[in-house]
């Protein structure tokens, strides 16, 4: 049966690119052709028309990144290129070293422009097309019938059957309230000993003479919601399967829409519970219905060196337990807008570390999973702009509440949820920042006549940011460590300390930055 479904979907995408228009405008001629029901070209439709259109949004967004790396390229090209011309006129003179570097540059960045340009005209090709062009298979394996030593296999027959297992190992079945049980190619029936049957309709190619038009699959059992699918098999919801094989052997999923629970009865004017999330752990914070910070908790997460499934695992139990107390407590849940859209496509610009952390950054999942533990759990949830909320929490909260600078944030959260504002303290006064290694002076900077209170913050995020910068710069060789020369640090990194004996001042520790 996967192998049908399977070939009949590369038939109905190899139609799509010779005649063009949507999956579902060739309905009546490929099911006359090809002797399929309705109901399964739905959902063979449905499948790759949703994988044309992804694959057209990640082609659109690569042709962007493509368009803005040809026009940063060209950028530096002109530029180099006048210097070059300044230098040939005798208008500019470099030394031996620095003109043979700025005319290798120079050639680098037509190489590379070369090379952007070439991406581009295949990128626009493909969106030109009727089809995106999509491999079936994945064009790895495609690309290891060339190598097939080096990747493994003992013959092309070897190869073969993988690419074949590759081309067929999931079926779609789309559902329908109109339908008996939800869907009618895929019925489930309850058994008296918790188990499940599924009654599979059979394609009618696939019957051989004499043969039953079902196959039934009995012990089947659903290790989460049964109680949700018992509900929907008998309010008679809309079921859509899917069946997938892997290295286990087949899988059954099924997905109706969840009904949800009953609202919290209590609003965010009552208190909230904000949620900040981080690349190893969440912080979470309760406020009462004045905005006061009451209490926070800790949830640790796994970085980007675990498994994928291990980490959706631990942030899952994590964010239950958060909304777990949300709910006891009967206020809503807060949780900042976040986007990493940008982010993402700019890491090369990033440390391998920071790259690595970005990159391994849960937020799909995170805010998947959090939307959907509020909605069965009736937690209502608010969602905030993020701006400045680490830098109010490392200014107004943590050093007075003796908390994280994450903890504070996730209290600022939970007052932005609450409509509530965030005043500064006044300018020029001196506040006590969490830092690395330990707490540090802030001057905070003084306000322009008519500024608004997001360009004030923003002022003090920037100063904020340069004490950190600095204090890392002092810090960087490792973690630091207190001596009893009145030095923080060791060796060519160590600064001297201030008179309160806590951090590097601020005059000692600039002229130690600029010496290096």
């Amino acid at each position: 049966m996967a192998g049908l479904y399977g070939s009949m979907k590369r038939k109905l995408y190899a139609r799509i690119a010779a005649h063009g228009g949507k999956a579902k405008s060739h309905k009546t001629t490929f099911c006359r052709e090809h002797g399929i029901s309705a109901r399964l070209f739905n959902a063979m439709a449905i499948e790759l028309q949703g994988l044309i259109d992804g694959t057209r949004e990640l082609l659109g967004d690569e042709r962007r990144s493509l368009e803005k790396g040809i026009r940063r390229q060209a950028a530096q090209l002109s530029a180099r290129r006048q210097q070059i011309a300044q230098i040939d006129a005798d208008r500019l003179r470099m030394k031996p070293g620095r003109e043979a570097k700025l005319h290798r540059t120079a050639h680098q960045n037509v190489m590379s422009l070369v090379r952007l340009e070439s991406k581009l005209r295949k990128i626009e090709a493909r969106l030109a097309a009727n089809v995106p062009g999509i491999c079936f298979g994945t064009r790895k394996l495609f690309g290891q019938q060339h190598h097939l030593e080096l990747a493994g296999f003992d013959s092309r027959e070897a190869l073969l059957r993988e690419w074949q297992a590759g081309r067929s190992y999931r079926v779609f079945f789309v559902g329908s309230k109109d339908e008996t049980a939800g869907n009618q190619l895929r019925r489930l029936h309850g058994a008296a000993d918790g188990t499940y049957t599924l009654k599979i309709r059979v394609p009618d190619r696939l019957i051989s003479p004499g043969g039953d038009r079902y196959l039934l699959v009995g012990n089947v059992t659903f290790g989460y919601d049964r109680e949700a699918l018992d509900a929907a098999l008998e309010a008679n919801v809309t079921l859509s399967w899917r069946l997938h094989r892997d290295e286990r052997g087949w899988r059954a999923f099924v997905s109706f829409n969840h009904e949800p629970a009953e609202r919290t009865k209590l609003d965010a004017a009552h208190g909230a519970v904000g949620i900040d999330f981080n690349a190893d752990h969440l912080a979470v914070t309760e406020t009462d219905p004045l905005g006061n910070l009451l209490r926070t908790r800790r949830f640790p997460l796994l970085r980007e060196d675990a498994g994928t499934g291990q980490r959706n695992a631990v942030l899952s139990d994590a964010l239950t337990a958060a909304v777990v107390w949300a709910k006891g407590a009967r206020k809503p849940v807060v949780a900042e807008d976040l986007d990493f859209t940008a982010k993402k496509k700019a890491m090369a610009q990033l440390s391998p570390k920071g790259a690595r952390m970005l990159s391994g950054l849960l937020y799909a999942k995170y805010r998947q999973l959090l939307e959907s533990k509020c909605l069965r759990a009736g937690v209502e949830l608010i969602r905030i702009g993020p701006a400045y909320t680490s830098t109010i929490g490392a200014v107004k909260y943590a050093s007075r509440r003796g908390w994280s600078v994450h903890a504070a944030a996730a209290g600022v959260i939970a007052r932005r949820g609450q409509k509530l504002t965030e005043r500064l303290p006044s300018a020029g006064t001196a506040v006590r920042v969490p830092v690395r290694g330990g707490h540090h002076s802030l001057e905070l900077p003084a306000r322009k006549g008519r500024e608004s209170r997001v360009a004030a913050w923003r002022g003090v995020h920037a100063a904020y940011s340069g004490v950190m910068r600095e204090q890392w710069l002092a810090t960087r060789s490792g973690s630091p460590r207190r001596s009893a020369k009145g030095t923080f640090g060791r060796g060519g990194n160590a600064a001297p300390l201030s008179r309160d004996n806590r951090l590097p001042c601020k005059d000692n520790l600039h002229e130690q930055i600029c010496a290096r």
